[in-house]
Formats: C-alpha cells, structure tokens, sequence
C-alpha cells in the first residue's frame, strides 16, 4: 500500500514540473510536439485563449513534450484527428435533433444508437478487424417523453424557460396538464420542510452538482424523496451553481410524482417571481412505454499470436450530442484501434478485441453480458480497458460565473489487477500528462462497474457538470486530452503484453471463478 500511496503521490505532485522539465532535456518530441508548442504560445501571448464561442483554443492548452523515442512510438496517435471522429459520432446525434425530436440523441433502442452501431462497425470494417458482429439484446420497456409545455404565470404575467426538461423516466401528467401552486423549498433539507405545507403543491428545490448530475444534493441529500413523502403533487430541480443547463436526469428510483429540471439561470428568475409573490405552474407531459426495442453491442477483433486477449471497450448512446459520454470514449477506443491495427500480427502478443456496448444508460447489458459470462467470454483474458468521460475541460467557479481554463479535469481513475500493472497505467498517465485524482476510486463506475473484478481491469473517467446535459458539446473536449488518454491505453497495452497474463491479475494468479 505504501509503494501504491508513494506513485499516487509522484502522479499527484509531478505533473505540471514534467511540462517545464521534458523540455530542458532532449525531449524536443519532434516536429508536431514543438509547432503544437509554439502555436499554444502565440496564442498565450495574444491573450485569447477563448474562440468566438467561448470555447478554449485547441492550441491554448497545455502541451504535453515527451521523449523523441516515444513520440516515435505513439505520435500516429493526433488529438485533433481523434476530435474529428468524435463529431463524426456527435453528427448522429444532431441527426435525432434534426428529425424533430424532442427526447433527441444517440438514445439507447433509437434508430440513433443503430447508426452509431453500425458507424462503429463500419469503422472495424475499415482497419481490417476479423469476427466483426453483432450482439444484439433485448430492452426492457423503455420510456420516452415525446412532447411537453410548461408555463410559469406571476403578476399577470406569464413565463417560459428554454432549459425547462422533464425529469427522466417521470410520470406523465393527467390529460390537460398540472396546475399547481409552486413553492420555494432551498435545498430540500429538512429545516427547510420545518413549518411548511406542501400538500398539492409544486415544490421547487436548488440543487447543487457534486461535480454532475449524478451527485446532485436535491437527490442524495434525499430532498426529492422528502416532497413526495409531505405531499408534494409535483417537483421542480434547479441545477448547478451557474450557467443554464438543460439536463436529462431521473429524480430517483423510487419517486413517483412527476418532475422537471431548469437550468441555474432560468431557475434564479423562477426563485425571484416566488420571492416577490404567488407563482402558478401549467406544465404536461406525454410519454410513451415502448416494447420490443433492442439495442446492440458491436464486435471485431485485431488477432494476435496467441489465444489470450485484451478488451477495449467503449459504450455508444447518449444524450443530446453527449461529446463528453460517450463520443470522447468512441475516439479514443478508434484511435487505439488505428494504432494497432499498423502494428504486424507477428508482433501483437494478444488478439485485441474491440467492443462498442449497448444500452449503457439503460442498464448496460453489455457490460452485464460479461461479467455473466465472465468463465467463458473472459477465459483468455489479459486486460480489459474501458473508454468513458474523456478529456473534459477543467472549469472554476468564480462570481457565479464557471470560467474554463486551458487544462483538463483531473480524472476518477481505477486498476484492478497486479502491483506490476498499477506501475504501468500510473507511469503511462504520467508520462503522457494525464491528470488524476490523487486516490484511487474504491470501487469502479460506468460501463466498468459490472465486469471490473473479473479480469485485470482500468479506466480513467470523468462525470463533470456538463454531463447528460444539452452543453455536452465537442467544444468542451480537449485534442490534447483525448490524445493523452489514447496513447496512455496504448503504451498499457504494450507494455502489459511484456507480462504473461497471471503476472497482471492481483496476487499474480487469476481468480479460479468470476466474483
């Protein structure tokens, strides 16, 4: 443990001295290395890290400078080819916009999901995998919310928020819609319920993302639960802290009355009108449960020399353009791919088997499908590698502003395997400039949650504010960190094809069956 603490602590404290020291040693990185340099320091001396968008300039971020004999190795592996896959994969999703719908996206079940499908086979196809196929699985009944309206009236006046979104998986409302009485309620703690009726009413909360949508306080601080339990007919969450996003979330397994999400500045207005009086509520939504849908993985396989494996993998739905989950992983899977796919069968150790899973935001029955079938499916398995969340720019709040800066967000990051593999993925993360949380997470997440025990196992990971939400736009991925990601995984994989496959699981020795 302590030899683990000691390489967090390097990977932790080390990162930003390896940009200035990489280049006072004979560390040039080569051509591309040194033009990206020197065009990111044009732009830090005319001071306009931001486009026209308000996006940071590729060439803004920091550059990475690594020893010429690994540029050699990995500099096949371009951050700004890998951003122009990943809106090959954002364009499918603007495709569902395009069409007319309302509940848009590459969305789990869609015909969106099967044009990812079949990009991504397409893909496999083109840099000559074997075994491409198919895997297909059925859904459970699905939701869809299929059109809603709302309107918020106050002092004769009336109101409409672009941000407003039904709550995923809510209830529909009654024919006609809801009017309902809104009231204030903070953040749904329990002092704010104290002396309060909200029987009938629509109960309005702030909620704070720790970091994204999948921590937000109204949910695990259990306010959500708490208006439904004293009588609340209907919920209403503002998210974040700045900015205006429209967000696709659920308000939690067990709630039944219907809800909906404003972003923080439409919800700073709905806060104002309750603060100067009265606010009534006219808000409905329709919603299908749809049978039959089927969503499916996709395989290839880039043959080795010998019968054992690694998996990389990648999930392909999302929400709105979702760049971020899961474009960025797609990238970064397809990059590994190309990469490899160069490299002659007789010097590949291991058979790379590439995976774009299905349904991951409806129950993953991909990832769930391996470790099912961990015995069989992951007999000859050496290593599995998840792609998700990759290379968000890390932002800070200031003045209820979020301000982007020109590096990455520090990633979540797991290993499941040996003291030989937590030195290489910590050495390659180092190496090439990847940012980490200076501990380990204690249990995986994503598509790696299910199957990450039952073979050697990693990821890096990252859910951000932006996540699920209609800001989840190629703009917020950085070149630099899809690149660092990519070549990471690469030099992971080479270097763990130097250890036979017992070498790399914990206690050098597989597990005689799946956990």
């Amino acid at each position: 443990m302590q030899k683990i603490r000691a390489i967090v602590d390097c990977v932790a404290t080390c990162s930003l001295i390896v940009i200035v020291a990489a280049g006072l040693a004979s560390c040039s990185g080569g051509t591309v290395a040194s033009e990206a340099r020197d065009a990111g320091a044009d732009v830090m001396r005319d001071g306009q890290m931001l486009d026209d968008m308000g996006h940071v300039r590729q060439a803004a971020y920091q550059q990475q400078l690594l020893p010429e004999a690994v540029q050699a190795a990995y500099g096949d592996i371009e951050g700004g080819r890998m951003k122009e896959v990943l809106e090959e994969v954002t364009a499918i999703s603007l495709r569902s916009r395009d069409a007319g719908n309302k509940y848009w996206g590459r969305i789990a079940g869609t015909e969106y999901e099967e044009m990812t499908a079949d990009w991504v086979q397409a893909k496999f196809e083109e840099f000559g995998l074997e075994d491409i196929h198919r895997q297909p699985f059925d859904l459970p009944e699905q939701w869809f919310a299929t059109d809603w309206e709302s309107t918020f009236t106050s002092g004769g006046k009336s109101y409409t928020f672009e941000s407003y979104v039904p709550a995923l998986r809510s209830v529909a409302t009654p024919t006609g819609g809801l009017q309902l009485d809104a009231i204030w309620l903070g953040t749904g703690a329990e002092a704010d319920f104290n002396d309060r009726d909200v029987t009938g009413k629509l109960v309005i909360l702030h909620s704070v993302p720790e970091p994204g949508s999948m921590g937000h306080t109204a949910a695990f601080e259990g306010g959500i639960a708490r208006a439904e339990e004293r009588g609340a007919a209907a919920v209403g969450i503002i998210y974040g802290v700045s900015n205006n996003f429209a967000l696709w979330q659920g308000l939690g397994r067990d709630i039944t009355i219907p809800g909906f999400y404003l972003g923080f500045e439409d919800g700073k207005v709905l806060r104002e009108l309750l603060g100067e009086g009265s606010v009534q509520a006219n808000f409905s939504l329709d919603v299908e449960m749809r049978e039959g849908l089927i969503s499916s993985s996709v395989w290839g396989t880039l043959p080795g020399t010998s019968d054992e494996d690694i998996l990389v993998m990648a999930h392909m739905d999302g929400y709105f353009e979702a760049a971020l989950d899961n474009a960025s992983g797609l990238a970064v899977m397809m990059a590994v791919l190309e990469h490899f796919s160069k490299v002659p069968q007789d010097q590949r150790r291991r058979s790379i088997k590439f995976i774009g899973t299905a349904g991951h935001h409806v129950g993953s029955p991909g990832a769930q499908w391996l470790h099912d079938n961990a015995e069989t499916a992951l007999a000859k398995t050496a290593l599995m590698i998840n792609c998700e969340h990759v290379a968000p720019t890390s932002t800070f709040y200031w003045r209820g502003a979020m301000r982007k800066s020109n590096v990455e967000h520090q990633r979540r990051w797991w290993v499941h395997g040996s003291e030989q593999l937590l030195d290489i993925v910590l050495d390659s993360y180092h190496l090439f400039g990847v940012p980490l949380v200076a501990d380990m997470d204690p249990r995986s997440s994503g598509e790696m949650s299910r199957p990450a025990r039952d073979a050697p196992s990693l990821q890096t990971i990252r859910s951000p504010e932006i996540k699920h939400t209609a800001q989840d736009i190629p703009g917020w991925i950085s070149d630099t960190g899809l690149q660092a990601v990519a070549r990471s995984y690469a030099r992971i994989i080479d270097e763990a094809n130097r250890l036979d496959r017992e070498e790399l699981f914990p206690g050098g020795a597989r597990p005689t069956s799946a956990p």
